[in-house]
């Protein structure tokens, strides 16, 4: 049997995850753990909130279950900088090809799909029923939200946040720190750090 594995988070996206890897591997064991512990007698499924980053030993495997992207890049940096080994997650309903390179500590959802020499960060979420295209990359701790459509050799900044339903057309680039809001088309690149809306997309002031 595996070892044991941590679900760092205790909020909406640690159901999901913990959802993917009982539907995987119905026996593998789960602990959950998470820094806001100490604010209530937390459960997610019926697994009770053990502590946060002390309960960590250093055999731990983690998957870091946090939606925010900043907060899940910091829970990350510090994972890898106590020799804590990221486990990948990847939903059995979801569509990876072969030639996808995926960084430690990711999440594809159900129905996601993910397709042709594409490579993701560390710790990035491939939300349900988003679509990847062929040579995308996108960086660390990104979320491309459930709904997402990236055609062909898109390029994603770091932490950046693709939100529900968003489309950005083949070979555009977009660089960190970007939120992309719900249903934007995305037509240009994206060179500065903010908020862009609407279709096609502009920057949110």
């Amino acid at each position: 049997m595996p070892d044991p594995l941590i679900v760092f988070g205790s909020g909406g996206h640690a159901k999901v995850v913990i959802e993917a890897v009982l539907t995987r591997t119905p026996d593998r064991q789960v602990v959950v753990l998470d820094d806001l512990h100490a604010e209530e007698a937390r459960s997610v499924f019926g697994l009770k909130v053990l502590g946060g980053r002390g309960n960590l030993d250093a055999s731990s495997r983690v998957i870091p279950a946090i939606g925010d992207n900043l907060a899940r890049a910091e829970l990350i940096g510090w994972l890898v900088d106590q020799g804590h080994l990221l486990e990948t997650v990847v939903h059995p309903n979801a569509l990876v090809a072969h030639s996808v390179s995926i960084g430690p500590g990711t999440f594809v959802s159900a129905g996601a799909i993910v397709i042709a020499e594409t490579r993701i960060g560390a710790g990035s979420i491939i939300n349900t029923g988003a679509t990847v295209d062929h040579d995308c990359v996108i960086g660390e701790a990104v979320h491309i939200a459930p709904g997402v459509h990236l055609c062909g050799n898109v390029h994603i900044g770091a932490r950046t946040l693709v939100g529900v339903g968003a489309s950005i057309k083949p070979g555009i680039s977009i660089c960190s720190d970007v939120v992309i809001g719900a249903g934007s088309v995305v037509v240009r690149d994206i060179r500065d750090p903010g908020t862009f809306t609407g279709n096609p997309a502009r920057q949110f002031r």
